[in-house]
């Protein structure tokens, strides 16, 4: 039982990182609803005449990002889920002492390419992409995603896998169900948990990737909302309202996202957390 003492630091720590996460928040929103001129002489002022004017002027652009973001983030995370999951189901398995030292090997390598920092992917990316012919191309941009975030879904997902009880697969193979029946009808159904953790997660940085949307996709199409965001600061300028308010507008999607799966999200990084 947690002492009263106790509950009451966690409490005011509670508080404490809620104001660190808060406050900066509401900056951007309030910044949003300034005009360049209150932004230059009151960037902190919390007192004003708010406007739209920066919301109407940075909408299209906004939606524009919005919808080119949402084509990589769905793609990236459906194909990285359609791989990760059997590849999951299948590191978990402990079949014989030959497969556990493969399993141990293909894990350390998924571990080394974790520790990999992203620019230093690009130029062997550029090559491989090029030759694929998909360089300058949604598809290429996708490929790159799915390459940075597949190997975290599969870490990410195993423990979830390991913790589906042995007895249960050869509960499945003394009915006679077949491997794709007990991955289709027991595995997937018991890694619910996990899936939507990892959907939510890949989602979420797929949206978010930058490195590789600047780099990969040509000049004139659409941005995604990481590249957008970025071309609002150039040597000699900042359009810190435009900025903020398109921050503001391409949040909504990643905040519906967590309102919708925010119970079993949490359910599911506690779960993976403590195995």
């Amino acid at each position: 039982m947690i002492s009263r003492p106790l509950r009451t630091t966690f409490r005011v720590l509670a508080l404490v990182l809620g104001l660190a996460y808060l406050l900066p928040l509401l900056w951007i929103v309030l910044t949003s609803f300034k005009t360049k001129q209150q932004v230059l002489t009151e960037p902190n002022g919390i007192f004003f005449t708010p406007t739209l004017d920066t919301y109407a002027n940075v909408v299209g652009d906004g939606i524009g990002a919005i919808l080119t973001s949402l084509q990589i983030a769905i793609a990236v995370t459906l194909i990285t889920l359609l791989i990760a999951v059997p590849a999951a189901a299948a590191l978990a398995r402990r079949v014989s002492v030959g497969w556990n030292r493969v399993i141990t090997v293909f894990l350390a390598a998924l571990l080394v390419l974790q520790m990999v920092p992203q620019p230093m992917t690009v130029i062997p990316l550029y090559s491989v992409l090029a030759s694929w012919k998909l360089l300058g191309t949604l598809g290429g941009l996708i490929v790159a995603d799915i390459a940075l975030l597949l190997p975290f879904a599969i870490m990410l997902l195993r423990p979830f896998a390991l913790a589906i009880p042995s007895a249960l697969y050869e509960a499945a193979e003394l009915d006679g169900a077949g491997r794709w029946r007990t991955f289709r009808s027991l595995t997937v159904p018991l890694l619910s948990n996990g899936i939507l953790t990892v959907v939510c997660i890949v989602f979420i940085s797929a949206w978010g990737e930058f490195v590789y949307a600047i780099n990969f996709l040509p000049q004139g199409i659409v941005l995604p909302v990481s590249g957008l965001l970025a071309q609002q600061n150039s040597t000699y300028s900042a359009e810190w309202n435009s900025l903020m308010a398109l921050a503001v507008i391409t949040s909504l999607p990643l905040l519906l996202l967590f309102v919708v799966s925010q119970r079993r999200l949490i359910a599911g990084l506690s779960l993976g957390a403590v195995k």
